[in-house]
């Protein structure tokens, strides 16, 4: 099998943040790591990627604006070759951090935003008062012409909230909307009472593909449910998915991966197995030579009924639920609603 480049690496700068999300994959704290990356070190890191030939390094946290040299990282990332995004929970954008990131060559960011209202975003986000600050910072944002997306997470009893936030992200003028399961990694495994059932994720899903087809303007994607796609190339026209849907799960080991602030790297950033160390290795090597990269890129792998699913190059299930349910990264995924007939094309 040739191993192609990654398209986009998640960089986590730092495990410091100003939130207490509940489902926070990387366990984030008002401190930094004390192991975490230098400034030479991150920058290392960033070449490295850039010399594997990527394309996008997604600069994320914690809250990457709580990093005091976050803006001399984002420009290091534009001047190797690679398209610098970041994911925040905006919180932080003022005016003068809007122009900075300007600036430094920031070409999009990624907003956490899980209520279209304060209460529910606040209590997911553990903080009273942070969706104001984060609709204030949206607007900073877009004053300073920065492109955007809204970025939503599903959560038990509340799923259909994330239509709301889609008719706000349009209303605010964002660019995409990227929604993601609840997937119990990091602190989020002390809150499992939020995980979808898989009923809740059906309706989801019918409900994402109706909206994307109605939809004409904005792009909707997808993290943390791969079947998903399934129902897309079953029930959508061969045309309309061409031209109206956007595949982005799951890419884990394959087109992207994630590297914390302390050097360890993930195939995703909630798809927490060791794949290498980047202060023990170079990123190069961790990418092409990883046993836990070679697994995941090896459907034939699988175990169970996503062994003998047609569509496992395509879906391949949710390995991050599968890990974390079952410390495997090969075993069937328990979250897959396809019945057995359903498994041939």
């Amino acid at each position: 099998m040739k191993i192609l480049p990654p398209v986009i690496v998640s960089f986590a700068v730092t495990r410091q943040c100003n939130l207490r999300c509940i489902h926070c994959y990387s366990r984030s704290v008002d401190t930094p790591h004390p192991d975490e990356l230098t400034t030479a070190e991150a920058k290392r890191v960033i070449g490295e990627i850039a010399d594997t030939g990527a394309r996008l390094i997604i600069f994320d946290g914690g809250e990457p604006l709580m990093r005091e040299d976050i803006y001399e990282l984002i420009a290091h990332a534009r001047e190797v070759g690679l398209r610098p995004l970041m994911g925040t929970n905006a919180t932080l954008i003022t005016q003068d951090v809007a122009k900075k990131l300007v600036e430094a060559g920031i070409r999009a960011l990624a907003i956490s935003l899980d209520g279209a209202e304060a209460k529910s975003h606040d209590e997911f986000r553990g903080v009273e008062g942070c969706w104001e600050k984060t609709i204030q910072g949206i607007a900073h944002a877009q004053q300073a012409g920065i492109p955007f997306q809204i970025a939503p997470t599903l959560r038990h009893g509340r799923w259909q909230e994330w239509k709301d936030i889609a008719d706000l992200a349009k209303e605010m003028g964002a660019m995409a909307v990227e929604v993601f399961d609840y997937i119990p990694a990091g602190r989020g495994t002390e809150s499992l009472e939020f995980v979808l059932t898989t009923e809740e994720r059906q309706s989801f899903v019918r409900d994402f593909i109706a909206r994307q087809l109605a939809d004409e303007e904005m792009v909707y994607r997808c993290i943390g449910i791969p079947q998903l796609w399934v129902e897309v190339e079953r029930s959508v026209p061969e045309e309309d998915v061409l031209m109206r849907f956007v595949r982005t799960c799951c890419g884990a080991g394959l087109r992207y991966c994630c590297v914390m602030y302390e050097g360890t790297v993930y195939p995703c950033m909630v798809l927490q197995k060791k794949a290498g160390d980047i202060r023990h290795q170079s990123f190069q090597e961790i990418w092409y030579e990883s046993e836990v990269f070679k697994t995941l890129r090896d459907r034939d792998r699988l175990e169970g009924k996503c062994s003998r699913c047609d569509w496992r190059h395509l879906c391949g299930g949710a390995r991050c639920k599968v890990y974390e349910m079952t410390g495997s990264l090969t075993a069937e995924d328990p979250t897959c609603w396809l019945e057995e007939e359903e498994l041939v094309r």
